[in-house]
């Protein structure tokens, strides 16, 4: 690969990887990929890790290798080695991972004319559909041009790795994300039902009308149908708590939003309304579900995904309790197993929600044994319900069984230790450097919010059952962890966590995150069980668990089931076989 001459200026301004030549030496290798078609659509997603020994010149050499991946699996990674006219390397790249976001695209060989790539100034008066009206404003809100490289240079010296950079002040960003967008066309500002697999079938009675009046409110949709899926239809957690709320006011009926991994359709609700709450419904309906008279109900297990062969995995939901967040990576891991999700007691109702981890792990284990009754147990946990799994395990062996692998999701330890007031210094020391008189203003600002949060928090506890119980189930989980005394351990556990937040530098070498926490390689569990293994993956806490980061996610813990369930019918067989 060469520069063009009228770029070579470029070098001695001082560029180190000129973006002409990375974007051809990491890209032009795509037909590696198993099954790759020039109609498939890639995108760059992240670098695993890249080596600079000097600058590029103007010629270079580029040599990629397919690391793992397939048109199939909708990702591969790739290792790339850049050197010059001589072979001498210049860059190392490991685990550069490209995604396929469109399986048939239009416009391969076929270039837009200058017409078609026009936006403005139209020479006819036909109005703008909703797409485009919503595709005009979204440009509209956009970074102009002459500001984003002096966004980026700003944002690239923050030195943070996770960063969002909006164009709106945050508050109106807020705002912005909360209302409709009011078009010209349509002051509902409602958008056409998607492409879906299922027909499109009528609401059939008073209930699947009022819940389809609902979806269309929540999903910003102009009809919904009574058979679509929430999560096809772009469902997620924070719609679903509206949604239940809306439902408890309309029928009071109290369902954990849990119920949409059974009945994720409005048709499967409204049958489980009628079944609750006696509605009559007119003669088209379908009847509500009968649950057999031996058959109890589940207060924790939730089936994320069903299959019928394949060791069962139960994932521990974190410190709120939703198992919601947890879909994506069910739905990955299900290919070969069924997933169950545990949640907490208490979203619901007037339940009062666990205190004690022991007894929150034994009433889990007997749903679990209801399911599954003898081992080999696959247990995993997201965040603090990586805590409860732990306690699990123990409690399963203590009667006898054996967990063949503890898999925490990001899990800390359930009392980290604190800053110590020298860190706490040093940190205020390096804002300070860092803002200036700034800070101290900034500091102030953020400590009045978060006194009047705190205050507003403990007056508003005893509406708490209108939010799912959030509040009550938190603060019952921040009991139970706190006196909670882990023990040793030497079974199989394996820890999934996102790339370190190095933030602050502190006293002894050690380093403070963002969230000013100690940051640990182990997250401190080795202390506790010498065997844990710890395995990087990308995203932060939160977005490790979901789309695009999930897809990894799930293929490394795939990787450890399978290895754990081959080892747990043999229990004999050494950990190095």
């Amino acid at each position: 690969l060469s520069l063009p001459a009228a770029a070579s200026g470029d070098l001695e301004d001082g560029y180190v990887l000129h973006p002409a030549l990375m974007d051809i030496a990491i890209g032009w290798a795509m037909e590696l990929i198993p099954g790759y078609t020039g109609t498939h659509l890639w995108v760059p997603l992240s670098y695993g890790r890249i080596r600079v020994h000097r600058a590029l010149p103007s010629d270079i050499l580029s040599w990629v290798r397919l690391r793992s991946g397939s048109s199939q699996d909708g990702r591969a990674q790739f290792d790339i080695t850049l050197s010059d006219a001589t072979g001498a390397v210049i860059v190392d790249i490991e685990g550069f991972t490209v995604q396929q976001i469109a399986e048939s695209t239009t416009f391969v060989g076929t270039p837009l004319t200058e017409a078609e790539m026009i936006f403005d100034d139209r020479t006819h008066d036909a109005p703008l559909s909703q797409d485009e009206e919503r595709l005009m404003h979204n440009i509209s809100q956009g970074i102009p041009p002459q500001d984003g490289a002096e966004a980026l240079r700003r944002a690239l010296a923050t030195g943070r790795s996770d960063l969002v950079v909006s164009s709106l002040h945050l508050p109106d960003l807020i705002d912005e994300a909360g209302r409709n967008l009011v078009t010209s066309s349509d002051s509902d500002a409602s958008f056409d039902r998607p492409d879906l697999d299922a027909d499109f079938v009528a609401p059939r009675n008073a209930v699947e009308e009022t819940l389809a009046r609902f979806w269309q409110k929540l999903l910003g949709l102009s009809s919904v149908g009574v058979e679509d899926s929430f999560f096809d239809l772009g469902g997620h957690s924070l719609i679903a708590v509206r949604l239940f709320a809306m439902i408890k006011r309309e029928y009071q009926a109290d369902f954990p939003i849990s119920l949409l991994f059974e009945a994720p359709t409005i048709a499967g609700i409204a049958a489980r309304i009628q079944a609750e709450t006696g509605v009559s419904a007119d003669v088209d309906a379908p009847s509500a579900p009968q649950t057999p008279n031996d058959a109890v109900p589940f207060t924790h297990l939730v089936p994320l995904h069903r299959t019928d062969s394949g060791t069962p995995l139960f994932i521990v939901a974190g410190m709120f309790g939703n198992v919601l967040n947890l879909r994506q990576l069910a739905l990955q891991v299900g290919r070969d197993r069924p997933v169950y999700g545990l949640q907490a007691r208490g979203l619901i109702g007037s339940d009062a929600p666990h205190t004690d981890i022991r007894a929150m792990a034994a009433d889990y284990i007997a749903e679990i044994q209801r399911v599954q009754p003898v081992g080999p147990y696959l247990l995993s946990g997201f965040s603090g319900g990586g805590i409860t799994a732990f306690e699990i395990a123990k409690q399963l062996e203590a009667k006898g069984e054996h967990v063949a692998l503890v898999a925490l999701l990001d899990t800390p330890l359930p009392v980290r230790p604190t800053l110590i007031g020298r860190d706490k210094a040093l940190i205020k020391i390096q804002e300070f450097q860092r803002k200036g008189v700034r800070y101290v203003s900034e500091w102030a600002t953020n400590r009045l919010a978060w006194e009047l949060e705190k205050r507003r928090g403990a007056a508003n506890d005893t509406d708490s059952a209108a939010a799912f119980n959030n509040t009550r189930i938190e603060m019952a989980f921040r009991q139970a962890v706190a006196q909670y005394d882990l023990t040793q351990w030497n079974g199989n556990l394996v820890l999934f966590r996102p790339p370190l937040d190095r933030h602050w530098k502190v006293s002894n070498g050690r380093f403070v995150s963002a969230e000013r926490e100690y940051v640990l390689p182990d997250n401190d569990w080795t202390r506790f069980v010498p065997t844990t293994r710890v395995i990087e993956v990308p995203g932060d806490h939160d977005s490790m668990v979901l789309s695009p980061n999930v897809r990894v996610l799930a293929a490394k813990l795939n990787d450890e089931l399978a290895a754990a369930e081959r080892l747990g019918l043999n229990p004999q067989m050494t950990a190095a076989e």
